[in-house]
């Protein structure tokens, strides 16, 4: 067990702020000459997010990226159109999809980066990018990804009122952002802090590890009770109750995992197994 969390630590604890990310996309619902149009498309993307400096990390770190790219044809005989669903995950314990993407993109376009010009294909990557940085920072210091999500507030303000014809779906990103940036989020943020800070000290101090990751825990039942639908404390809970079940599986006190009995009833009887133990 403890090779497991050791394995679980070192895969999802790393500073990870340079991106390098997978493509992957369908286009099978193309016609055919689109399809062919678009041969080069899933490595143009990779190339955009990958050779991009998205942040000033010193330590050149990297946050591991898979990026699903799903297109259906909106062309029309004098542009290329397309409607898309994106997937983007760390690969860890971050997924966010959307499908209400709607953007210009041809087959000859070089894809470049520019803060000051809103493009219907490329302003949807930035957002996205730069929410799961800020999501990456705050777990390295207290609100550290706050710059992050507001490089995403702004593209989704925007995109809003910039992008003509292709606004559809920014409404609700910008509802995301906003809320990703409110009072009423902040003490998920903080909570995040403490979990990270916790888990980055299992090897070297298990008891202040457990102190650390506890009043996450105690964090995490205030904000659940507040919000029981909360779809970032569910995304969390499913990534972490392995490690939250690993560093109590020894511990006297197991009153976190009976908090997270409560809070977590998908995951009730792992931690039901625990503490009968």
């Amino acid at each position: 067990m403890v090779l497991l969390l050791l394995l679980l630590f070192t895969a999802g604890t790393l500073h990870a702020q340079r991106i390098e990310a997978v493509v992957t996309t369908d286009l099978r619902t193309l016609p055919l000459d689109r399809q062919d149009k678009l041969r080069d498309f899933k490595e143009k993307v990779e190339h955009y997010l990958n050779a991009y400096n998205w942040t000033n990390d010193p330590w050149n770190t990297i946050v591991y990226l898979d990026v699903q790219l799903i297109l259906e044809d909106m062309s029309t005989s004098a542009e290329e159109r397309y409607k898309g669903q994106i997937v983007i995950s760390n690969k860890y314990d971050m997924q966010l999809s959307d499908k209400r993407w709607r953007f210009a993109y041809q087959s000859t376009d070089i894809l470049n980066h520019d803060e000051n010009v809103m493009n219907s294909f490329t302003s949807m990557l930035d957002y996205f990018v730069y929410i799961i940085l800020g999501m990456e920072f705050d777990k390295w210091s207290s609100l550290g990804g706050t710059d992050y999500f507001l490089k995403a507030k702004n593209i989704a303000e925007q995109s809003k009122f910039g992008l003509g014809r292709y606004i559809e779906g920014w409404d609700r990103r910008l509802e995301q952002i906003t809320y990703l940036t409110s009072q009423q989020h902040l003490p998920f943020r903080e909570m995040v802090d403490y979990y990270f800070y916790g888990l980055s000290l299992v090897k070297e101090d298990n008891a202040k590890a457990r102190q650390f990751i506890g009043k996450a825990v105690e964090m995490l039942d205030k904000i659940v009770s507040k919000e029981p639908d909360n779809e970032y404390a569910k995304m969390f809970l499913n990534a972490h109750y392995i490690e939250m079940v690993e560093v109590f599986r020894r511990a006297q006190d197991k009153t976190p995992l009976r908090t997270l009995m409560v809070i977590d009833p998908v995951h009730a009887q792992v931690y039901r197994n625990i503490i009968e133990k």
